[in-house]
This record gives structure tokens, C-alpha cells and sequence, in this order.
């Protein structure tokens, strides 16, 4: 079992193209079948998509958990809660299989997504957990560079 990153977009050459003029799916990233895996691959699709905003163009990314013939996409709120609840190490598909509920299929089309980015800045990829980290005071540093 691994994590592969895939996407489409209306950048790609019309080899990318299905028969029926849809566009097909891309690998981007492999990565392992474990926790760690799974944060690379959610961090993968992040840039991804990131890049893809700023060309402008149509596309989908997402996260699949591939085992030989088994294919299965993973929602952004599906993987974040995945992540959330995996032991560290490797991952079995007896791990996940309780997340990848049916989901009505997806119709890829090039309006799927049409993205404009709403600001310069980078939005957070995952929601912000209390630590504590964020009780402890921050010391003053001796040497400050202005800008």
C-alpha cells in the first residue's frame, strides 16, 4: 500500500486527455504507507495546488491510497482526520478501511475546479491544536534586523 499525489490540469498536453476529451489523472508523488507518508503526500497536494492557483488554470489534486489494483481518493477532511488518528510507523489497509466509506463518483470535468486565490498569504494546512508550546512566553531576541 502507498499514498500517491495525482492531478489534472487544463495546463497539461492533450496526451493527458481520455477519450472523451477529459482529462486524466497525473502522478505526481509516491510516498510510503505510513503516518509520516501521508503528511508528505497532504503536504504535496498543498504546493500543488498552490502553484497550480498562481498559473491560473483548471485542476483538481488529491491524495489516492493505492494498493495493486485498488484505487481510492481521499477528501482533504477524510485524510485530516486519517492523520489524526494513525500510530506512527507503517499503515495497513485495516487502518484506514473504517475512513474510505462510498462516495458517489466524481465527475472529473474542467470546471470542476476554477480557483482564484484570495490572498497573498498561505492558508494553514492543518487546524491549529493548543500545546504547551503556546503558554510559554517568547524572550526578547538580543540582535534584531530591521527591514
Amino acid at each position: 500500500m502507498k499514498f500517491v499525489v495525482r492531478y489534472w490540469s487544463s495546463l497539461l498536453p492533450n496526451d493527458f486527455l481520455e477519450r472523451r476529451n477529459e482529462p486524466r489523472w497525473v502522478d505526481y508523488s509516491i510516498h510510503p504507507a505510513s503516518k509520516i507518508g501521508l503528511h508528505n503526500a497532504m503536504l504535496a497536494v498543498h504546493d500543488r495546488c498552490e502553484i497550480m492557483q498562481v498559473h491560473g488554470c483548471r485542476f483538481e489534486c488529491a491524495v489516492f491510497v493505492v494498493e495493486s489494483d485498488i484505487s481510492e481518493r481521499l477528501s482533504q477532511e477524510t485524510a485530516n482526520s486519517l492523520f489524526a488518528s494513525l500510530p506512527s510507523g507503517d499503515v495497513k489497509w485495516l487502518d484506514i478501511k473504517d475512513f474510505l466509506l462510498p462516495v458517489p463518483p466524481i465527475l472529473m470535468t474542467p470546471s470542476a475546479v476554477d480557483v482564484t486565490p484570495t490572498s497573498g498569504e498561505q492558508l494553514p494546512l492543518f487546524d491549529h491544536v493548543h500545546t504547551p508550546y503556546d503558554d510559554i512566553d517568547v524572550s526578547p531576541h538580543l540582535v534584531d534586523i530591521a527591514t
